[in-house]
Parts: structure tokens; sequence; C-alpha cells
């Protein structure tokens, strides 16, 4: 099986006062998703990040900075490592994993697999 990173990118807001969605439904879902993820074997990993304010920046050169590397774009808020027999099984689990945390999720292959 072929493995693969499904990323969810941080929201800032996504569950305030107007959203569909409240935190507690998206957790509950999130783990729901991930026990259906580890009965069917397919879970390699997962987890959620603190905020991109609490990141840490590493130059080539080795000068820290505070914030994330990209502050004016999406942040990476969490991740799924998945196995999955094919590319279209993956987009299903994806389909799923985005519909159960509330948020857009990018799928990519993991190199070497």
């Amino acid at each position: 099986m072929a493995q693969y990173l499904l990323a969810v990118h941080h929201a800032p807001g996504r569950y305030g006062a107007d959203s569909t969605l409240a935190p507690e439904q998206a957790f509950a879902q999130v783990d729901a998703f991930n026990q259906s993820l580890i009965d069917a074997g397919q879970l390699v990993y997962a987890c959620g990040l603190q905020e991109p304010a609490t990141a840490v920046t590493v130059s080539v050169e080795g000068t820290l900075g505070d914030g994330p590397l990209y502050p004016d774009s999406p942040q990476l808020g969490g991740f799924w490592i998945i196995e999955a027999a094919t590319r279209t099984e993956a987009e299903s689990i994806a389909v799923r994993g985005s519909a159960a945390c509330g948020q857009d999720l990018e799928l990519r292959p993991v190199q070497g697999e």
C-alpha cells in the first residue's frame, strides 16, 4: 500500500459563532474518522498542531525566528499519514476526513511509496 499525507490548513475563526460546526462536534467526528482508519489498518500517524504563532523558524544559516515562515500564507494545522491501495481510495478517505473535520484538505503522496 502507498502512503499519503492529508494536510489540514489552519483556518482562524473557522469554528466561530457563524460556523455550522462547533469545535466539540468536529473533535468527535475526527475521533470517529480516526477510529475508522485504525479499524481498517490505514492510519499510520495523525496529529493536530499548536497555533501558527507558536512556530519557530530556522534559516539555512541557523538563525532562529519567532512565528511561521510565511505568515501571510495558509498554515498547517494538522495532518494524517494514511495507507491506501490506490490513489482513488486515498481520495475517498480524504473526502471523509474533510467532512469529519469541517476543513479543506490537501492530499499528497509520500515520496518513495
